[in-house]
């Protein structure tokens, strides 16, 4: 995490500038979610489906190339858990949410690739399983430019956190060449442990205020930047229904998509990698 400081040096400087917006903001008293003083807090299901593509994936250790190659992983859905918090007094907000995936998926090595310091023939593949265990936080300011009792619409700035505490592939086949058996079932290569990299993201996000006690949310953040020795690109994007049976209590609906492209070093770990987490969460939101 050596690169963080310079991460909240230019985010630092990005606020100040989204701090001089709201000189000329229109922000008026009432008693939505988000006006005034508040203070809200959500918590999800979140059925989060996992596609990944890992390019050209190089990890060295102490006893040398332990995995070079390409690695194809299967769609596997985990049921996770969404949650949060919002507090501010308007047009100010701050925001913090998380959530984890921790899952199993089918993986094939293609062929070429070495396999802890074995390499496949061309024409010979490797089944695999692939173990990801991750979190990730998100954390952000968020700044309205219209926030009224039926709508506001403003921009976010803060940093994802992406916490990998384990990614890593372990054979689920014995290969054999002429007759000597060079990887066993249940050999594993760690791709990362205990890694995290946080990505500054800029966005945006707007609410309103429908009758019956319905509210619609989205918000979009994201950054293409360089991270680390990574060439880095970030997309999440959020929409959700809110239903007010009670007052101070919402049932929310949504859709929540992320996808990470890497492209560089992280760690000392090579990759050119595509990582999509998608899926509907349902939950409930109390606010004050």
């Amino acid at each position: 995490m050596e690169h963080l400081p310079r991460l909240l040096t230019k985010l630092s400087l990005a606020t100040i500038g989204l701090a001089l917006m709201p000189a000329c903001a229109l922000a008026i008293p009432g008693d939505a979610a988000w006006s005034d003083l508040h203070v809200n807090g959500f918590a999800s299901i979140y059925p989060v489906n996992l596609d990944a593509t890992v390019n050209d994936i190089v990890v060295n250790d102490s006893s040398g190339i332990s995995f070079a190659g390409d690695l194809d992983v299967e769609s596997n859905r985990e049921t996770a858990f969404l949650y949060g918090a919002r507090a501010g007094f308007a047009p100010f907000e701050i925001i913090v949410s998380e959530f984890g995936y921790d899952g199993r998926s089918s993986g094939l090595a293609s062929g070429g690739a070495t396999f802890l310091g074995v390499t496949l023939p061309v024409n010979e593949t490797l089944a695999a399983n692939v173990d990801l265990d991750m979190t990730i936080t998100k954390l952000m300011l968020g700044i309205d430019v219209i926030n009224t009792p039926i709508a506001r619409a403003g921009f976010l700035i803060g940093i994802d956190f992406f916490e990998f505490d384990r990614f890593a592939a372990t054979a689920a086949e014995t290969k054999t060449i002429l007759g000597v058996d060079v990887i066993n079932q249940g050999d594993t290569v760690v791709f990362f442990a205990n890694e995290s990299t946080p990505i500054p993201i800029f966005g945006a996000r707007g609410d309103v205020q429908l009758p019956f006690g319905v509210r619609l949310g989205a918000e979009i953040t994201g950054i293409s930047a360089d991270v680390d020795d990574a060439e880095i690109s970030l997309l999440d994007i959020e929409i959700n229904a809110n239903y007010e049976p009670w007052e101070n209590v919402e049932v929310v609906l949504g859709y929540r998509m992320i996808d990470l492209e890497v492209k560089g070093s992280i760690s000392g770990t090579a990759l050119d990698g595509d990582i999509n987490l998608d899926g509907p969460f349902f939950g409930v939101s109390l606010y004050f």
